[in-house]
């Protein structure tokens, strides 16, 4: 079997209240069978790192990663990593050519079960050590735990109910309240509590309540007086509260706060970033992205890191529903992952609710493993026929 191209598809649908714009990536075999991946980038950007033919530079010739896997075994999937991203050491082995090869990565796993007849968890159950190793662990989950990002979460208590109550009644038992204009984090702690207590209010005591603040905050001062004000609410995790490259005063707050901090969404693409997160930045979650660091392959790396030093790794994903396909067999196995990442039911966007076949549902707080082969999700095409533009 061999790999015979990589389809790089841009999505666009004017008619979306979010995510009005998406990267899906195929790659095609000679065998008749294909695997599907998504990046949350630019499609521009991912069309450049997939399709250049060639460029010199110094005596050294690069071209893009479709010339570097094509003829490729895809059952390959470790070498095949390693040699993605040795042929993008010049330019390529942090941010954006990461992002792309999380998409071509997924897409391989993907192959590889629908070649053994497998989901991909069962893939992913004899790849992860900790998981096996872990005494209290005995086989995949059946069903994993989402949570809810409701974004936007609203600047009001009013809003935020609203809105939140939304989730719930999708049958969500976790939800992430988000930074958004007038919203959380945008005025005073006083601003901040009222919110809180509103979501709180919203979704009841027995759900657990996440809060991003998507890095708005610039100073440990005023992290630290927002997050102990909260904390009465019982706050599951509070997630990007300081610049991506201020891992000093993460470290800091993680030191004087009782809830746990939570980053790695904004710019962390490898498990050597997510490193110094642990180590330096000391935060308690660790939150690779499904749709930006590295694939599968590569989020096992971090989850095992993670495990190792007693962190929690809970993937980012929000919108990217072949992001959240991967992270569903990812949880079905990993011990340190208690929650994957979904989107709210509402603002309304196709390519969230139309763009995998079938459609994921949450049922009393879970989503069921799949058990067909490979992700156990297509592409609708449908909604590729009706949103596809060319690379913008």
């Amino acid at each position: 079997m061999k790999i015979t191209e990589i389809e790089v598809i841009p999505l666009y649908a004017p008619d979306a209240e979010v995510v009005k714009s998406t990267c899906v990536v195929r790659l095609h075999t000679d065998e008749g069978v294909d695997g599907i991946g998504q990046v949350e980038i630019p499609a521009m950007i991912a069309t450049a790192f997939v399709k250049t033919k060639e460029w010199e530079v110094t005596g050294y010739y690069h071209g893009g990663l479709e010339r570097v896997l094509l003829g490729e075994n895809p059952l390959n999937i470790e070498r095949l990593w390693h040699k993605m991203y040795a042929s993008m050491w010049l330019y390529g082995r942090r941010g954006a050519g990461i992002a792309v090869m999380t998409a071509i990565d997924t897409a391989l796993w993907d192959i590889k079960g629908k070649i053994l007849g497998v989901p991909v968890y069962e893939l992913i159950w004899s790849a992860c050590n900790v998981a096996r190793a872990d005494p209290g662990i005995i086989g995949p989950k059946l069903r994993v735990k989402p949570y809810a990002t409701v974004y936007p979460s609203g600047s009001t208590p009013e809003e935020v109910k609203r809105n939140l109550s939304l989730a719930v009644d999708a049958g969500f038992n976790a939800v992430k309240l988000e930074e958004s204009e007038g919203g959380f984090g945008r005025k005073d702690v006083g601003h901040d509590v009222e919110l809180v207590q509103a979501a709180r209010e919203a979704i009841g005591e027995k759900r657990d309540l996440m809060i991003d603040v998507q890095y708005i905050w610039n100073d440990y001062t005023r992290a630290y007086s927002s997050i102990r004000a909260i904390e009465p609410f019982n706050i599951y995790f509070v997630e990007a509260p300081l610049p991506p490259d201020s891992l000093d005063a993460y470290a800091m707050l993680a030191d004087t706060v009782e809830t746990r901090i939570a980053c790695g969404d904004g710019g962390f693409t490898t498990r050597f970033e997510f490193k110094e997160l642990i180590d330096r930045g000391k935060v308690d979650v660790v939150q690779p992205s499904a749709v930006r660091t590295g694939g599968i392959t590569e989020i096992l790396r971090i989850a095992a890191m993670a495990y190792e030093k007693g962190k929690l790794c809970i993937p980012h994903s929000y919108a990217w529903m072949i992001g959240v396909a991967a992270e569903i067999h990812l949880a079905a196995v990993i011990p340190n992952m208690p929650y994957i990442e979904m989107p709210s039911p509402r603002p309304y966007s196709p390519l969230i609710s139309e763009l995998l076949d079938p459609a994921l549902i949450v049922q009393d707080g879970y989503i069921e493993v799949p058990k067909k082969a490979g992700l156990g999700f297509r592409i609708n095409e449908k909604t590729i026929d009706r949103y596809k533009v060319e690379p913008f």
